[in-house]
């Protein structure tokens, strides 16, 4: 199974305080708490209810705001086909939320609910890497974006480019990432990467909580989505699904076409290879 780690860059952190939430595996050393996301579950580390489920017991855990913790660094490896049909509103809205800030290392596939959890993180940075693709995939099931996802992504990278590629269900790379605004930087190299983000959390966790707390409430207050209609896009969803009869007849063409979800070329190719399944 593929794994996604999320470091916590802190000042200083007892190990024991964050043990183990399921999916996610946490390790303590020098200042940085390591959670690995490794969905035993999905052959694809697919963002699921088990995953939430653990993310939300550790944001809970997080929202406490432990005077240690200045930053969360997420590192996911999501490759999410289809749109996780539990729409966890709740979940991302209170990643935003938290009391620290949130750096988002991309070295894979990100599509659907993984990209909105990205653009829930404060800051996004990728490698230049062939396998990290992003996406908002689901115009091309019949549905809209239910988590933000879209919402974010104009103000990012503007209105026109967000139609752009959320209407076409089209991939987009890191490169193009980078120069578009969807994600904040992108690297040559992983190591490249690491070193730049864990330099950068470094530097943000020595300053006092408060002004990182004041920070993110101002320029939330000005670039996220207002909650009710963030509500209001998984509701739309929810109607589709259980009233349009072609929509659910697409879902189970693609669930049958990637072996319920399995590793394979659609899955990981899937904003290259969607065209097919119309023809």
């Amino acid at each position: 199974a593929r794994l996604a780690t999320v470091a916590l860059a802190a000042v200083s952190v007892s190990a024991a305080r964050y043990p183990s939430f399921g999916t996610l595996r946490t390790t303590n050393s020098s200042g940085v708490m390591n959670v690995v996301i490794n969905n035993t579950y999905s052959e694809i580390n697919l963002f699921d209810l088990h995953v939430q489920s653990d993310l939300a017991n550790l944001i809970e855990t997080l929202q406490a705001n432990d005077t240690d913790i200045r930053v969360v660094s997420p590192l996911p490896f999501f490759d999410p086909g289809i749109p996780d049909m539990t729409f966890p509103v709740a979940l991302l809205w209170n990643i935003t939320q938290l009391p620290q800030a949130t750096i988002a290392v991309i070295e894979g596939r990100a599509r659907g609910i993984g990209n909105e959890f990205l653009m829930s993180c404060d800051m996004r940075f990728a490698t230049t890497s062939p396998s990290v693709l992003l996406a908002q995939l689901e115009t091309s099931f019949g549905l809209n974006p239910g988590a933000g996802g879209a919402m974010y992504l104009a103000h990012q990278i503007g209105r026109g480019r967000t139609f752009e590629y959320v209407f076409a269900s089209k991939d987009i790379d890191a490169v193009t990432a980078d120069k578009y605004g969807w994600i904040n930087r992108a690297f040559d190299t992983s190591a490249e990467l690491r070193d730049y983000v864990d330099a950068l959390a470094a530097r943000i966790a020595l300053f006092p909580a408060a002004g990182i707390v004041g920070t993110k409430a101002g320029i939330n207050a000005v670039s996220r989505p207002p909650m009710d209609v963030i509500i209001q896009e998984a509701q739309n969803i929810i109607g589709v699904l259980s009233q349009t009869p072609v929509t659910q007849a697409f879902a189970k063409k693609f669930v049958a076409v990637t072996n319920n979800q399995s590793l394979g070329d659609l899955e990981l190719n899937y904003g290259e290879k969607l065209v097919s399944l119309f023809q």
